[in-house]
């Protein structure tokens, strides 16, 4: 009778309502979907800009200024493991299938294919031959490259031993495909950092100066974790239990450090109040590379990011104070 109406009629809009949820779920998934595959499969005009003029001559000198920047500086090593042959950085249903490519002349390498215009284009803007994003490619620090590191870089990764190592396609989960389509993680996708970038200047002296120590800390990608200003603080896609990346200006805890304490930190990972960094987060161990000169620099460049009309103490016990648009086709 009229219980069985009722309870018909409230099935019925059951049914009505989970269809409906579930129309409104397609049709999410699908536009998370197309949004990210858009943006990953992006096409930039940028490949046209590429240049075959780099010069890169057999040198011992400039072979070993490229291992320095890849192992040191820039840290190539920490994504594309310590014989560059690459790994595997994720393997989860949500997340995907990420890894760092092999960079070697053997089986699954892309350097016994690379041209120079190849490598110029994936180091400095971000994207493979055929123009489509590079993924979590530090193409916007390493932009910074003047024309001799940029052909040191080139000239030592391709003199590694060849490495036979085939790593998996790359497959993008739905986490990732939110992350991407909704903007919240403008650095997976180097190839539109880099868009957005003024020109920077192709050659930088060397030496103990703040300019260089700038240098210096763009292509160590030290923004990457101590965002933007240096000023630190959690990223929005930090892991949890991942350590707060410190303030590293003038500002913060570094203000009371001496330069020594800086260069003991950076070398063996030590502060001055006994704590020992976390090496999965700060890798000091290969920072602990850096010349004297590169140490210096650093410093210097670290003092000069707060301007305060107060007197500085001495440069050389105390941390001195001092001082877009997308191209596609």
């Amino acid at each position: 009778g009229r219980v069985s109406r009722v309870g018909a009629g409230w099935g019925a809009r059951a049914a009505a309502g989970i269809g409906f949820a579930a129309g409104i779920l397609l049709i999410g998934g699908a536009t998370i979907h197309g949004l990210s595959e858009r943006a990953l499969e992006w096409r930039y005009a940028v490949v046209a800009q590429k240049s075959g003029g780099l010069e890169i001559p057999v040198d011992p000198a400039l072979i070993d200024r490229g291992r320095h920047l890849v192992t040191v500086v820039a840290q190539c090593t920490y994504c594309h493991g310590p014989d560059l042959a690459g790994r595997e950085l994720a393997d989860d249903p949500w997340i995907g299938k990420l890894a760092a490519s092999n960079l070697t002349r053997g089986q699954g390498g892309i350097g016994a294919r690379f041209t120079d215009a190849d490598w110029s284009a994936a180091l400095r803007q971000g994207v493979n031959p055929v123009g489509r994003s590079l993924l979590l490619m530090p193409s916007a620090h390493l932009a910074r490259l003047s024309d001799r590191d940029l052909a040191a870089v080139v000239a030592y990764v391709r003199q590694v031993p060849a490495v036979d190592r085939v790593l998996p396609e790359r497959r993008a989960g739905w986490l990732t495909r939110v992350v991407v389509a909704a903007g919240l993680a403008p650095d997976l996708i180097s190839a539109e950092q880099v868009s957005g970038l003024a020109p920077v200047a192709r050659e930088i002296a060397s030496g103990p100066t703040p300019e260089y120590g700038e240098y210096l800390v763009a292509l160590g990608g030290c923004r990457v974790c101590h965002r933007g200003d240096l000023a630190g603080g959690l990223h929005p896609l930090s892991l949890p239990g991942e350590p707060v990346p410190p303030d590293i200006t003038p500002r913060g805890e570094l203000g009371r450090w001496s330069r020594d304490d800086f260069a003991r930190a950076m070398r063996d990972g030590r502060t001055p109040d006994g704590r020992t960094l976390d090496r999965e987060f700060m890798p000091w161990p290969a920072f602990a590379g850096l010349k004297d000169l590169e140490v210096e620099a650093i410093w210097r460049y670290l003092g000069s990011l707060d301007a305060r009309s107060d007197p500085a103490p001495p440069a050389d016990t105390r941390l001195a104070r001092g001082v877009g648009s997308r191209s596609r086709g």
